[in-house]
C-alpha cells in the first residue's frame, strides 16, 4: 500500500458527543476524515451514527511504511501494552493526547515494528487547544511538534 502514512486522532465537535473520541491509521487523512462524517461511504463502525462533526485533533506523520502506522495505532489504543481498556487518565479528549505522549516515548510500540522508533523521522501536529498537553522537551529528538492541523 502507498504512503505516506499517518495515525491520527479523532474528536466529536457535536456537544452531545463532545466526550467521543477515535483513533486510526491511513494514507489519506482527508478522504478517511470524509468517511468518519459519512460523507462518502467506508470509515468505522463506532463513528457513524454520530451526527458527523469529527474532527483531527492530532495527527502524527512519517512513518515509513503501514506495518509501524499500524503498530502506533494499536498502541495509542491500549498505552499499556496489551488488549483491554485504556487506564482513565488516558481515556476521554485529553487523556487520548496525555497516553500519545507517553506512548511517542517509547522504544517500540509493538514487536511488529520494523524500526525503531528512534529511527524515524516523525512529526505531530496538535490541535491549538491541546498542545500543552505534551511537554515538547521531554519528546525525542526525532519527533518534531507543531500547534495546529494541516490542511489536505
Amino acid at each position: 500500500m502507498e504512503g505516506p502514512w499517518y495515525c491520527y486522532i479523532l474528536r466529536n465537535k457535536n456537544p452531545q458527543y463532545a466526550h467521543l473520541t477515535y483513533n486510526g491509521s491511513t494514507n489519506s487523512p482527508k478522504r478517511r476524515l470524509r468517511q468518519h462524517n459519512e460523507e462518502i461511504s467506508g470509515g468505522a463502525r463506532y463513528t457513524h451514527g454520530r451526527g458527523g462533526g469529527w474532527e483531527i485533533y492530532a495527527l502524527v506523520t512519517g512513518f515509513p511504511d503501514h506495518k509501524n502506522a499500524l503498530s502506533c495505532e494499536w498502541r495509542i489504543k491500549h498505552t499499556l501494552g496489551q488488549p483491554g481498556k485504556r487506564p482513565p487518565h488516558h481515556c476521554g479528549m485529553r487523556g487520548r493526547i496525555i497516553g500519545l505522549g507517553e506512548v511517542l516515548k517509547l522504544d517500540r510500540w509493538t514487536k511488529q515494528c520494523a524500526m525503531a522508533n528512534k529511527d524515524m523521522n516523525l512529526t505531530l501536529y496538535l490541535a491549538h487547544d491541546v498542545v500543552g498537553l505534551i511537554d515538547v522537551e521531554t519528546l525525542p529528538a526525532n519527533i518534531d511538534m507543531f500547534a495546529g492541523i494541516p490542511e489536505f
